[in-house]
């Protein structure tokens, strides 16, 4: 846990707030504190950082990966097999993305103070706002979850449990599968 910080490390902190490139979460990290701690001491203090021309959120995130997905031809039919793997190969990627949403949390957020610091109604904001709040992107998570579990069960054997195990029974060689633990049975 965060200690107090001293009145000369509070100058430093606002000193690089208000001069330095480097953002909130950069600083915070920086002294050990918490963005939250810095954001309530400039708002309170009125620290104004000057509008600082910033490369476009886009650049931020990492290069896309290209696709590994395996060219089809649009006359060959589609096995369940490619579908599931393509499908998987986009959750990955979509994973991916909430990432590195997750990871410039703060970065985009100042993006997005910057880009609607003149607009005279606070709904395009809080759109954007809500768009990367915890709660959207713990719902893209819980969705992309999902959907893996659906292509996962979509590319499985078309076999039941039943005779998955007896196929396995018969690769060790054995008629029946493994014997389990005795059951006790009340009269």
């Amino acid at each position: 846990m965060a200690t107090r910080k001293t009145p000369d490390e509070w100058a430093q902190i606002e000193r690089e707030y208000l001069s330095s490139d480097d953002s909130i979460r950069e600083i915070a990290d920086r002294y050990a504190i918490s963005e939250a701690a810095i954001r309530k001491r400039a708002k309170a203090k009125g620290w104004e950082r000057p509008v600082r021309k910033r490369e476009p959120v886009r650049t931020l995130l990492p290069a896309p990966r290209a696709a590994q997905a395996v060219p089809v031809e649009p006359s060959e039919p589609i096995d369940a097999a490619t579908i599931a793997e393509n499908g998987r190969q986009l959750a990955a990627r979509m994973l991916d993305e909430l990432d590195a949403m997750t990871s410039y949390q703060g970065e985009l957020e100042e993006a997005i103070e910057i880009m609607t610091a003149n607009d005279e109604d606070e709904n395009r904001r809080n759109a954007m706002m809500k768009a990367v709040s915890l709660p959207a992107r713990s719902q893209i998570l819980k969705n992309l979850a999902s959907s893996l579990k659906t292509i996962n069960e979509a590319g499985a054997p078309a076999k039941g449990k039943k005779a998955q195990a007896q196929d396995r029974a018969a690769a060790a060689g054995r008629k029946f599968g493994a014997i389990g633990a005795p059951t006790r049975t009340i009269n």
